[in-house]
């Protein structure tokens, strides 16, 4: 097990360092990162890694499915949770946003490529893709309820650059479109930044942490992400007959923190961003060791010991 932090978890965490000592010790500012993540890195990325993907196969609908199927079934149990924790509709709002949307772009592909490679990382864009499309349009709609109509949050959905990269790779990839070389070549080369980049903006987030403001509702909040997320993810995996590596990625993927974005769509919304946010950031910290046991368990290392 520990052979799986040092070699997938702490290099994750080693970036993000760096991001983290840019915005603390230089002041860097974060927007101007995450406007080039969010325009240019990820759609690229997006974009040249669903072109490999053979969508003829079973596979990639399973994914889909697991996907859409997760964050549904996630929203039930945090519905749940927040019955009994007697909530207000915004916080529960909040607690929806923290508990149906893991960590999939910044994190999850990272560690999804160090502990399985390039074909690991295909499955995982696809899982990616996927949420793009799906959750993000999903989260906009929870994080608005009470805020915006129906029109304005489609609206905000339409302004996600990822979500015309996945369409446009559909197209291409569904039509067998050949691109021209120096196409392919441009977008390849922002595509290869995006990880290490997104890391940088995760290191950067975690810096802007003033602390956590509600100990107990976040608590909650990361126990239902982290533990109740991955068992749900594991147990979807097995009933969907998802097996192999395909199987491995999407049970990693579910036992990933609260994604980043949810940060950014709460504070939109004024749906309790300084919770989120500190979900966000906590979450990420104790992954360290859930993310770490949850790969020991799948390689069949875990111990105590």
């Amino acid at each position: 097990m520990i052979s799986i932090f040092l070699n997938v978890v702490l290099p994750v965490f080693i970036v993000a360092g760096f991001g983290f000592a840019l915005a603390r010790g230089f002041r860097f500012p974060i927007l101007p990162v995450n406007l080039v993540t969010l325009y240019v890195l990820m759609p690229a990325f997006i974009f040249t890694s669903l072109l490999s993907v053979d969508f003829t196969s079973a596979e990639p609908l399973k994914i889909a499915l697991f996907a859409i199927v997760l964050t549904l079934l996630m929203l039930v149990v945090g519905l749940v949770v927040a019955r009994a924790l007697r909530l207000d509709r915004v916080t529960t709002s909040a607690l929806l946003l923290t508990a149906a949307f893991p960590n999939l772009g910044n994190y999850g592909l990272s560690v999804i490529l160090f502990a399985y490679g390039p074909p690991g990382l295909v499955v995982g864009t696809v899982l990616f893709s996927v949420q793009t499309l799906f959750a993000l349009t999903l989260a906009i709609i929870i994080a608005s309820s009470s805020t915006a109509s129906p029109a304005g949050a489609l609206g905000q959905v339409l302004r996600q650059p990822a979500s015309y990269a996945v369409v446009a790779a559909l197209a291409v990839n569904l039509g067998h479109i050949t691109l021209p070389a120096p196409i392919t070549s441009a977008i390849a080369l922002p595509a290869q930044a995006a990880i290490p980049v997104m890391l940088l903006v995760l290191g950067m987030q975690i810096a802007a942490s003033r602390g956590v403001e509600e100990p107990r509702l976040v608590g909650a909040a990361i126990v239902t992400r982290l533990v109740i997320g991955t068992l749900v993810g594991w147990a979807l995996a097995l009933a969907l007959g998802i097996d192999g590596l395909a199987r491995s990625v999407m049970i990693v993927g579910s036992a990933m923190p609260t994604a980043v974005f949810t940060t950014l769509t709460a504070t939109q919304y004024n749906a309790r961003p300084r919770f989120v946010s500190d979900v966000v950031i906590a979450g990420t910290i104790a992954s360290v060791v859930s993310v770490t046991v949850v790969l020991a368990i799948l390689s069949g290392t875990f111990s105590l010991l």
